[in-house]
């Protein structure tokens, strides 16, 4: 569904990306671990060509991402919804007015029916009735939440997590991981997680790809991946106390 063909991303002389090649399949979580700097987040970019390879190609079925641009390009970020690392909320606005941000850009839906997705789209991360609230008025937890509900209010068939758990304390951090499962379950997605959390990544994801210096270590099942004989990988696993 996703295909990443020897993306190859430099700054300045630095490859951030030496080579990359690896598939997402349509309807899997796909987890993207590896020690920090080594490109996680930049290859999710790229899936959006928020970033644009410096050499190499990367693909959504038959589309290349990394040669769209204008309405094509348009046409394609529809289909992803991103959960930002951050949140990107803006502070001025409720927690509605945010999600419903993405809405209002299609001027051919009604008021309506931006109220009912809105509505649904809160209901579905477990934080009804939060539309009038302001974004400082919740916990880190419930940031994140309504962060994953203004994604999923476009009804994109693909969602992009961007360290979901960041900062977050264990238990918050284990509900949003349901919520990751669940999510990927009742809407039948493709989901995509940057994630430091090997353990949990290990729980939820269905093939999971380990990143260092830029460089597939390795792609496969949890099962696989905890057996696997790389020795980085082995270091990685210990290091996470696994």
């Amino acid at each position: 569904m996703i295909r990443f063909d020897g993306v190859v991303k430099k700054f300045n002389s630095k490859a951030v990306l030496a080579g990359v090649s690896f598939e997402i399949r349509q309807g899997e979580i796909f987890a993207i671990v590896g020690p920090s700097g080594t490109g996680k987040s930049v290859t999710l970019k790229h899936m959006v060509r928020l970033l644009t390879p410096t050499s190499g190609s990367v693909w959504l079925g038959s589309e290349e991402v990394s040669a769209a641009s204008g309405r094509r390009l348009a046409k394609i970020r529809e289909r992803f919804g991103y959960l930002f690392q951050g949140g990107a909320f803006l502070g001025s606005l409720t927690v509605g007015e945010n999600i419903q941000l993405p809405l209002r850009e299609r001027r051919n839906l009604s008021e309506f029916e931006i109220e009912r997705r809105t509505h649904e789209a809160l209901e579905a991360v477990d934080l009804a009735g939060a539309e009038d609230k302001m974004p400082a008025e919740l916990s880190g937890g419930m940031l994140k939440r309504a962060g994953l509900a203004r994604a999923l209010v476009r009804n994109a068939d693909i969602m992009l997590y961007d360290e979901p758990t960041s900062a977050l304390d264990p238990v918050t951090a284990r509900q949003v991981n349901r919520l990751i499962t669940r999510t990927n379950t009742e809407r039948k997605i493709t989901s995509v997680v940057v994630t430091h959390d090997l353990a949990a990544a290990l729980g939820y994801a269905h093939r999971i790809l380990m990143l260092k210096g830029g460089k597939v270590l390795e792609c496969c099942s949890p099962d696989k991946f905890v057996k696997s004989p790389v020795a980085e990988v082995k270091e990685f696993l210990e290091a996470s106390g696994l």
